[in-house]
């Protein structure tokens, strides 16, 4: 059965030295509701460094937003990444929540270097944060189960999901930029996981793998990132202070550090 990006190669922007001269290729891959927007700062420092960047837009997203079908699946947004890997031959893997959850269904097939970024577990989001997020947001949570898409257009929804202290100016431009994702995206991420119904299933790998939880995330605590951590045998550090959105609220800039570090060190 056809599936709706079948036809649609993978959108990659490249920062960098040319292939043949850079240190190693890295994919970045953006989670919900995002885009290739999100590593705009993180994506050059990365570069400097001498490696091979590639931010991946997923189809519908960022500069690509178009409506996509209801039924367009989590399964679909991996596909692409794993093409997209492919393409690429055996890069770095760094994915940030859902970009995280299809990291692990890449493992499923190929064993690569990856750095998790406050990842959506294999079983989804824990259900104490799907039921804390009903009851805050009710008509916007209920959108999917009516086979609405879901936007975090509202600032104090997105501020809660993402961030801590960001300044309005900031939030209101990362507002702007959101992305609708479709029904069944939602509800898998949500309630269809947790059931059993498509968990990825990642292979023990040799390759090194990093996860990095957010103190602050309101969606994947810590200790559940830290769960996730031992199964995947992922070395794990948790960032006092930061929320789900991470590097794009780190003045610090420990995300980018502890990453060029692992970078490095390969």
């Amino acid at each position: 059965m056809a599936r709706p990006f079948d036809h649609l190669r993978p959108s990659l922007t490249r920062l960098g030295p040319p292939p043949m001269q850079a240190r190693r290729e890295v994919l970045l891959i953006h989670g919900a509701w995002g885009g290739a927007w999100m590593w705009q700062d993180l994506a050059p420092a990365l570069a400097a460094r001498g490696y091979g960047v590639n931010c991946l837009e997923q189809p519908g997203h960022g500069a690509d937003r178009w409506q996509l079908p209801s039924l367009t699946s989590i399964d679909d947004y991996a596909d692409i990444s794993r093409r997209a890997a492919a393409s690429l031959g055996r890069p770095v893997l760094v994915g940030h929540s859902l970009g995280g959850w299809q990291v692990q269904k890449i493992w499923e097939a190929v064993d690569l270097p990856g750095v998790l970024l406050a990842p959506l577990p294999g079983a989804g989001l824990p259900w104490a944060s799907f039921v804390k997020l009903f009851l805050r947001h009710p008509g916007k949570m209920a959108g999917p189960l009516l086979g609405r898409p879901l936007i975090l257009g509202d600032p104090a929804m997105l501020r809660r999901f993402l961030f801590h202290q960001l300044d309005e100016a900031t939030l209101a431009d990362y507002v702007s930029r959101q992305s609708p994702e479709p029904a069944w995206v939602c509800l898998q991420m949500a309630m269809l996981l947790g059931l059993g119904l498509g968990r990825p299933h990642p292979r023990p790998g040799r390759e090194p793998r990093l996860l990095l939880a957010a103190e602050r995330d309101y969606l994947v605590p810590p200790p559940v990132q830290q769960k996730l951590a031992r199964r995947l045998g992922a070395r794990y550090v948790e960032l006092a202070g930061l929320p789900h959105g991470m590097w794009l609220e780190d003045p610090q800039g420990r995300v980018k550090a502890l990453l060029l570090e692992f970078l490095d060190q390969l």
